[in-house]
């Protein structure tokens, strides 16, 4: 049996200031005496063959340092101009993408997401909100769903080569496009996209109680 991390590039987004937490570029910031980069570059090793990271441009420096198992680059002005960067200089056939944000994603969500792409071309993880939820409209509910026919967007996500390749020739098709999450540019290319169950521990740090939730959750982990 061969190598699990043969064929796979973990591209991390890491390139964003951390406007809306006010502390600074968030890969950077320590959980129990480490930075959040460290807490996921050790994950990654374990499920990719390559490694490359996203940093804004005055930090590349230092984090390469930080980081010698990586390749270290700098960002783009947005998401996806990072994303098309790290997908250039990628060299496998299998693209995972994950947020620096996201330091409690699991080994096993990694490999699960990574063996549903390798089976059906594309994946990711997304979160059940278990209740109901509404879409909205002017102040008013227009539809709602049950909790088991919505997910919420997580990463990590997987992306062949060639899905990836079509995602960023549409987005340079549509000036001005711009996607949150790069599945909103993978249904836009018309890249089908399958569901692996998402992990509630797996959040996202942007505001001050994500930072202070993740703090208790590391100390839960440690």
């Amino acid at each position: 049996m061969g190598d699990a991390r043969t064929g796979v590039s973990f591209l991390m987004l890491a390139a964003g200031a951390g406007e809306r937490l006010g502390l600074g570029p968030k890969g950077s910031l320590e959980l129990q005496g480490r930075p959040l980069l460290c807490w996921l570059a050790d994950k990654a090793v374990q499920v990719a063959e390559d490694v490359l990271v996203a940093v804004p441009a005055e930090h590349v420096e230092a984090i390469a340092a930080l980081l010698p198992q990586c390749r270290v680059i700098a960002g783009g002005a947005t998401r996806q101009d990072s994303i098309a960067l790290l997908a250039a200089k990628a060299s496998s056939e299998w693209l995972l993408l994950h947020e620096a944000a996201r330091p409690f994603a699991s080994l096993a969500l990694f490999r699960q997401v990574i063996a549903m792409a390798r089976h059906h071309g594309c994946a990711g993880a997304f979160l059940s909100p278990v209740v109901p939820v509404a879409r909205l409209r002017d102040g008013r509910v227009a539809e709602a769903y049950a909790g088991s026919e919505v997910g919420i967007f997580q990463t990590p996500q997987v992306y062949a080569r060639a899905d990836m390749q079509r995602m960023l020739q549409h987005q340079a098709s549509v000036p001005g496009w711009f996607a949150q999450s790069p599945v909103q540019l993978a249904l836009a290319a018309g890249v089908e996209m399958h569901v692996v169950p998402g992990e509630a521990c797996n959040l996202k740090i942007t505001t001050a109680d994500d930072w202070l939730m993740a703090r208790h959750l590391a100390h839960l982990l440690a």
